[in-house]
C-alpha cells in the first residue's frame, strides 16, 4: 500500500491518505460495530464483491482502477479488516497500492486469533508501515507495522476502540525525528482519535446509522474533524471520500450487516450478508450498485 504526499498551491503538505476507524462492543442487538472514514484525494471508489476459487468471498470498499485494493472489507466468515496509513515513515511506504495485506486476510482467515501466528509472515510479505484492525464476533486484533519488519499487536474484547494515523505503541517510533509538517499531521490525527473515542463511547446500543453520525462530525475544522472537508480552494485536496461500517453479531452464524456511503459521488449501500447474499457472486470481481436513496 503506497502513501503519497502532495503539496497544495499554498505550500502546505497534506497526507494523501488518512483515515479514522472506530468501534464498539456495545452495538445494537448484542453486536460489534466498526466503522471507518476513508480520506484521500478524490478517486473512483467502488463497493465490490471478490470471489476467487478456493478463497473466502469478501465485500470491500475498493477502487475501480485497483480492484485488489482493500480500504475496508468483510468476508463470508464475518471477519472484517480496516486499515489506516501512518503519519510516520512516509518514505518507507514503497509497496503498490494493491499489494494488499487486507485482501490476504479476507481471503484466507475466518477469525482474528487465527491471524496471530502468521503476522510475521504477513509483514514480511507486505512490509509497508500500515495499521490493520481485524475484527470478528469476539474481538479486535490491532496490528501496527513499522519499517524493517517490526510490528506489535494487541487484542481488545470489550468497550470501545479507535485508531487514526498515529502509532499507539510508542516503542515503534522511539526517537522518531518528526518534521514540521509531520507534527501538524500528528496533531490532526490525535484530535480525530480523541473525538472518535469520545463520540463512539457516548451511548450503548450503537447502530450503523449512529456510526454514520459519528463519521459526519465536522465541528473541528477541515482537517481535525472526523469528516474532513478539504481545502476550499483546492478540489483535489485530501477529504473524507467514503464511510464503511460493519455490524457483526456476537452469536456465531448470524448474518452481518454492512453500510457504506461514497461521499464524493453520493452513493449509499446497505447489505445483509446472509448465505443468499454470498451465493449470488461467482465471478472474480463484481461491482455493486447503490441500493439506498439519498435523503
Amino acid at each position: 500500500m503506497k502513501k503519497l504526499i502532495v503539496t497544495s498551491m499554498l505550500g502546505f503538505i497534506y497526507p494523501a491518505l488518512a483515515c479514522t476507524t472506530f468501534a464498539t462492543f456495545n452495538g445494537e442487538n448484542d453486536s460489534i460495530v466498526m466503522a471507518k472514514n476513508r480520506d484521500n484525494r478524490p478517486d473512483r471508489q467502488i463497493i465490490q464483491v471478490v470471489a476467487e476459487k478456493d478463497k473466502f468471498k469478501y465485500l470491500a470498499l475498493s477502487r475501480q482502477d485497483y480492484p485488489n485494493f482493500v480500504s475496508a472489507g468483510i468476508n463470508e466468515k464475518n471477519l472484517a479488516v480496516f486499515n489506516e496509513v501512518t503519519v510516520e515513515y512516509s518514505d518507507k511506504a514503497v509497496g503498490a497500492i494493491d499489494d494488499d495485506f487486507s485482501k490476504d486476510i479476507l481471503q484466507n482467515y475466518a477469525t482474528a486469533k487465527a491471524v496471530i501466528p502468521d503476522i510475521a509472515k504477513l509483514v514480511a510479505k507486505y512490509p509497508d508501515p500500515v495499521f490493520y484492525q481485524i475484527v470478528d464476533n469476539k474481538q479486535i486484533l490491532s496490528i501496527e507495522v513499522a519499517p524493517d519488519h517490526k510490528f506489535t499487536y494487541k487484542l481488545t474484547d470489550k468497550g470501545t476502540f479507535t485508531h487514526t494515523n498515529n502509532y499507539q505503541d510508542g516503542s515503534l517510533i522511539k526517537d522518531y525525528p518528526y518534521t514540521a509538517s509531520e507534527k501538524v499531521r500528528l496533531q490532526d490525527s490525535q484530535m480525530r482519535l480523541f473525538r472518535a473515542k469520545t463520540m463512539v463511547g457516548s451511548k450503548s446500543g450503537m447502530t450503523l446509522d449512529d456510526m454514520q453520525i459519528v463519521a459526519l462530525d465536522h465541528n473541528k475544522g477541515p482537517n481535525n474533524s472526523i469528516y474532513r472537508t478539504g481545502e476550499v480552494n483546492d478540489p483535489r485536496s485530501v477529504r473524507s471520500l467514503a464511510f464503511f461500517a460493519v455490524e457483526i453479531p456476537k452469536t456465531k452464524g448470524e448474518a452481518a450487516q454492512v453500510s457504506a456511503n461514497l461521499y464524493n459521488v453520493g452513493e449509499r449501500y446497505r447489505f445483509t450478508l446472509d448465505d443468499g447474499f454470498w451465493s449470488q457472486y461467482k465471478g472474480q470481481y463484481t461491482i455493486l450498485s447503490p441500493n439506498i436513496k439519498n435523503k
